[in-house]
């Protein structure tokens, strides 16, 4: 359009009409200059516009990264949640097992207490009945006959006065053997007081008797409390048991939660990233956009600033210098515009335009 214009100056000049040609001039420097103003208004606006869009993104990433982080993080919790759940189940699991080798442990400690008991209970029954007998043999006898057991006497009166009353249970066991056996080599080892003799044996028996019952009292005692024992240890063990049975399938239940909670914590945080991946990507689009914005503005400024330039530089010759010498100025036009390069229209815009700029440049 320029170059047609500038064809169109030319046209003129060479027809003398120096007025429009000024006008010609004046329009077309300001046109250049218009369009260049426009241009820069429309790169400003643009240019503020996609600078803003790529701080939005450039914020929109930082945030975004933000969020992933929280992502991950809930995976990660996700994850340590899951492990110590799976690690609470196997303590309640073992805790399980070891309740039932503790209970087994103690019914076979019981069964155990309960034949050593019911063992013991029958021995000393039967050692009651032994001295029972003793007793009743012992005020049934003669002085020949109490003599013929001296020896055992001696025994039981010694082990008595030491107070050793397992070993006299022993003797007692010992001494009914012998009762029913011909002692007739037996030496009488005392010639004493029959009758007192007797009465320190049956004393003795006596407090032997008390001591057998006192035990079999204390043992059936220890039994009723072992059982007592046992049963509310087992009974505790059991409520354990209950609780642990009740957290075991709490704690299952969550398992099964959070392993649906890692699944969608994960894929939010896949996604998260992808989304992130998307802003990035965007904002580098936007970036090159930018980029090649401003190259295209550059060679756009450039050529309009040289078409200013240009009129400018044609526009204050004319006015200068044209008006003083133009015909002078006319003959080097006419001279251009009959250069016999030019063959053709579009040949010959192309030579006036050049025309002027040598014009203007020799000038």
């Amino acid at each position: 359009m320029k170059s047609l214009l500038l064809l169109l100056f030319v046209g003129v000049l060479c027809q003398n009409e120096v007025d429009t040609v000024e006008k010609l001039l004046a329009d077309l420097k300001g046109a250049s200059a218009v369009e260049l103003t426009a241009l820069n208004t429309d790169y400003t606006v643009s240019k503020n516009l996609k600078e803003n869009i790529i701080f939005n993104l450039g914020k929109a990433i930082q945030e975004q990264n933000f969020l992933c982080a929280s992502r991950d993080k809930s995976v990660s919790d996700r994850e340590s949640d899951i492990d110590k759940t799976n690690k609470f189940i196997a303590y309640l699991q073992r805790r399980l097992v070891d309740n039932a080798r503790r209970v087994e442990t103690l019914d076979n400690n019981r069964c155990t207490h309960s034949s050593n008991y019911i063992e013991r209970v029958k021995n000393d029954n039967m050692t009651l009945r032994l001295i029972i007998f003793l007793r009743n043999s012992l005020q049934n006898l003669d002085n020949n006959q109490l003599n013929r057991y001296g020896a055992y006497v001696e025994k039981f009166l010694t082990m008595y006065k030491s107070a050793k009353m397992s070993e006299l249970v022993e003797l007692a066991h010992e001494f009914a053997d012998t009762m029913f056996i011909d002692w007739t080599q037996v030496t009488p080892s005392s010639q004493g007081n029959i009758n007192t003799v007797k009465g320190q044996l049956i004393e003795m028996l006596d407090d032997m008797e008390r001591y057998i019952r006192e035990q079999i009292k204390n043992s059936q005692n220890l039994e009723i409390t072992t059982g007592v024992t046992l049963a509310d240890f087992k009974g505790a063990i059991d409520i354990e048991n209950e609780q642990i049975n009740y957290d075991l399938s709490s704690e299952e239940k969550n398992i099964i939660k959070l392993q649906e909670q890692l699944v969608q914590a994960r894929l939010a945080a896949v996604n998260c990233r992808e989304r992130g991946v998307a802003l990035q990507q965007q904002q580098q689009r936007a970036i090159e956009d930018l980029k090649i914005e401003e190259t295209q503005y550059n060679k756009n400024k450039a050529r309009l600033q040289e078409e200013l330039n240009l009129f400018t530089d044609v526009y204050r010759i004319y006015s200068t210098q044209v008006g003083t010498s133009e015909d002078k100025f006319k003959q080097r036009v006419d001279d251009y515009v009959k250069d016999k390069q030019v063959e053709s229209y579009e040949r010959s815009e192309y030579s006036l335009s050049d025309a002027v700029r040598k014009q203007v440049q020799h000038e």
